[in-house]
């Protein structure tokens, strides 16, 4: 229904969600984040128990209260400067019995880098590996600056479609902060 056209092509061109089952519209980015992480925690603990989650440090302040209304438990995994790439190794070595989902933000808050290809795939082979779902914080995607430097969406990596939920913000991706509306697309 509604005037318009529908949100999800305009917003991710060339992705077909249906807007009756894979969008999601709230009040606001932070709310996005926070029911994705509550689904996703919700879905693998029905699995089996596995309520931690896999944060990418240092991370946004909000992120351990969205963790904890979850409620989940926080599996850090250290970025380091100046560049604060995501080191395969260290993610794979952070996996456990009770890792359920990974929880990334590309392009970054608070360092501002932006997960290279080479980094998006790493966190895909070890999703699919472990069968783990992704949550994706992509609220600054089209704040990307530095030659060469592109947003890349985790589920567009091969095998994370169907595992990822992106979230985003209009605050973001408006310029708009006082504007409260986010949303979340996947499975």
């Amino acid at each position: 229904g509604g005037g318009g056209p529908p949100l999800s092509p305009r917003l991710y061109p060339g992705d077909a969600y249906d807007p009756a089952s894979e969008v999601v519209i709230c009040t606001s980015g932070q709310e996005s984040l926070n029911a994705a992480l509550r689904a996703c925690v919700s879905e693998q603990v029905s699995r089996g128990g596995r309520d931690g989650v896999i944060v990418f440090e240092p991370y946004f302040p909000f992120t351990q209260g969205a963790l904890d209304n979850a409620p989940a438990v926080m599996q850090p995994v250290r970025t380091h400067a100046p560049g604060f790439a995501i080191d395969a190794a260290a993610l794979r070595a952070a996996v456990t019995p009770r890792t359920g989902t990974v929880l990334l933000n590309s392009p970054h808050n608070p360092t501002g880098h932006v997960a290279s290809e080479a980094e998006l795939a790493a966190v895909a082979e070890v999703c699919v590996e472990h069968d783990l779902l992704a949550v994706s914080d992509e609220v600054y995607e089209h704040a990307v600056f530095g030659e060469g430097c592109r947003h890349r969406r985790l589920c567009d990596v091969p095998g994370m479609r169907g595992r990822t939920i992106t979230v985003s913000s209009a605050g973001k991706l408006f310029s708009l902060t006082g504007w409260r509306g986010g949303w979340g697309v996947g499975p």
